[in-house]
């Protein structure tokens, strides 16, 4: 992995929680844009950090479409873009189990 990959995983829970600002989320968001596996590290935790709030909230409502909020979350993102960094349907799925996996796991812990 090169050495600016590893510098801009490192931004990807800071960007998920809003506390990436000024050229440190102008720099980040262009690297995910542009490469593949930060583009697809971020998805992971966009879909981890989802689900979780999904149960922490208890809304009852399921989010399905978690790349559309990513897509949100990256704001200006072209929907080229989107396509050119989407997750195939076994990639999306084996996310999306990851993250139930996990919250499963943190409901049993608590």
């Amino acid at each position: 992995m090169k050495k600016e990959c590893m510098e801009y995983q490192s931004m990807v829970e800071p960007f998920l929680e809003g506390k990436l600002s000024g050229s440190n989320r102008q720099g980040f968001l262009e690297h995910v844009r542009r490469c593949k596996v930060c583009h697809e590290e971020l998805e992971i935790y966009h879909v981890i950090y989802s689900v979780l709030d999904e149960i922490n909230t208890d809304s009852g409502k399921e989010t399905t479409n978690y790349m559309e909020t990513l897509e949100r979350k990256l704001g200006s993102a072209s929907k080229a873009d989107s396509r050119m960094f989407g997750l195939s349907a076994a990639y999306g799925f084996a996310a999306a189990g990851l993250a139930a996996i996990t919250a499963g796991i943190l409901l049993l812990i608590l």
